[in-house]
């Protein structure tokens, strides 16, 4: 019993893929949200913060619950210096990146969302949660940071009224966890998340589609 426990609890070896995975979508999302910052008219500290928060937010709140001791955005230095980075990149060069990205800010957003899913959901089997607990945990990872830098920016979070990001999320950490459990390898099941939680979070901005509210 000691045994399994400590097998459990033990820290798990993450492949450079995966790290290189979840350190790319933190840049993208840090940046994104350093951006949206300046647009709220924050200072350069407030971008700082919000970049910080809305990369490393959602990641943060997984490990806490998985209780993943130190959590990443604290463990390793990589992790908070790409957020950093990512606000700087925004606070410096938002003039010019508003104009770059006004065309790709879509899937720019979905790849990001569909990195942070697919680690999330990966991170949280390797911790010993059930299926539907990496599913949950996959999905808080890729969008936990964007409903807090929601709030810091003044506005009522999109994920919670009619964007369809959590539902592009929720997909994509279920097909990355039903392709583990169908023995694929963990390449193979973190490029399917990725592709299936971009493709819809692509179609919908494309279609327009919304959640409908339930209140008048």
């Amino acid at each position: 019993m000691t045994t399994a426990l400590i097998a459990r609890t033990a820290p798990t070896v993450r492949p450079p893929w995966l790290v290189a995975a979840d350190l790319s979508a933190i840049l993208l999302l840090a940046v994104e949200g350093g951006l949206m910052a300046v647009a709220a008219g924050l200072g350069p500290f407030g971008v700082l913060v919000v970049a910080f928060v809305s990369s490393l937010g959602g990641g943060l709140i997984r490990d806490l619950i998985v209780q993943r001791h130190p959590p990443a955005a604290f463990g390793s230095i990589l992790y908070p210096a790409t957020a950093l980075v990512g606000g700087m990149v925004a606070a410096l060069g938002h003039g010019v990146l508003d104009d770059l990205l006004l065309g790709v800010r879509a899937p720019f957003d979905a790849a990001a969302l569909g990195l942070l899913c697919v680690v999330g959901a990966i991170i949280a089997l390797d911790r010993g949660t059930s299926v539907l607990g990496a599913v949950v945990l996959g999905t808080v990872s890729a969008i936990g940071g964007g409903v807090i830098r929601d709030l810091l920016t003044g506005t009522v979070p999109l994920a919670l009224r009619h964007d369809v990001s959590a539902v592009a999320a929720a997909a994509g950490a279920a097909a990355t966890v039903i392709a583990l459990r169908c023995r694929a390898p963990r390449s193979v099941a973190a490029v399917l998340g990725v592709v299936v939680c971009a493709s819809l979070s692509m179609v919908a901005t494309a279609q327009g589609w919304r959640l409908p509210a339930l209140g008048g």
